[in-house]
């Protein structure tokens, strides 16, 4: 890790950018110097990010806690045995955009939740989420629940090298009722309780990357 860039680590994946354009390449921090930051030639599906020197970019990357961005220009593109990597200026500044626990994904998926009983097997009734964070999940139900109820969710994300399963206990924060074509039901908003940070990192992976997934095919 430099001093200069705390934020920063070689072999992070980060998403890069022509500073004029919202299409973000996939790539990897290949080293780190005292004047630059070498990262392999970033990918978007199939197509190469193609740059030279001069050209301006912007870097959006997550750290422990939250996520960050900067601004930078191309040093050199360097080409050695068919391998090609990009020498960044160190930037300025680095920016903070969102803490890592408010990065939100919009997006449904099925999961599975259950009245929370202490000492009991939950049975557990497959249900929709409609958003994920590291810090919480929103999903619909049938019928109402209190703030500050406790239930039961479970679900599973498809990691880069793992499927990753979580059954958790999660507090009701928020309790909307709503009409979804002639039916009530209600939206709840919930708090994880007791995660460690393992689990935080893992949801916070799938949930950064999807969104930049989501970007990319726009």
């Amino acid at each position: 890790m430099n001093s200069k860039l705390p934020e920063l680590a070689v072999s992070q994946r980060i998403q890069v950018a022509r500073e004029e354009s919202e299409e973000y390449y996939v790539s990897t921090v290949e080293d780190i110097t005292d004047d630059a930051i070498f990262i392999a030639l970033p990918y978007r599906q199939r197509h190469p990010l193609l740059l030279e020197a001069g050209d301006r970019v912007k870097v959006l990357f997550p750290g422990k806690n939250e996520c960050f961005c900067f601004s930078t220009t191309v040093k050199s593109r360097l080409e050695e045995e068919k391998v090609i990597l990009y020498a960044l200026a160190l930037p300025s500044t680095i920016k903070r955009i969102q803490r890592r626990r408010d990065v939100r994904l919009y997006e449904t998926m099925q999961v599975f939740f259950a009245p929370y009983r202490e000492g009991e097997e939950p049975d557990f009734k497959p249900t929709l989420a409609l958003d994920l964070s590291a810090g919480g999940i929103r999903i619909a139900s049938p019928k109402p629940y209190e703030p500050g109820t406790t239930l039961w969710i479970k679900f599973s994300l498809p990691l880069r090298n793992e499927e990753f399963t979580l059954a958790t206990p999660a507090r009701v924060v928020r309790c909307e009722p709503v009409m979804l074509e002639g039916r009530k039901l209600y939206h709840l908003g919930m708090e994880f309780l007791n995660l460690s940070r393992s689990q935080k990192d893992k949801i916070f992976s799938y949930v950064f990357w999807r969104m930049m997934e989501q970007r990319r095919l726009r």
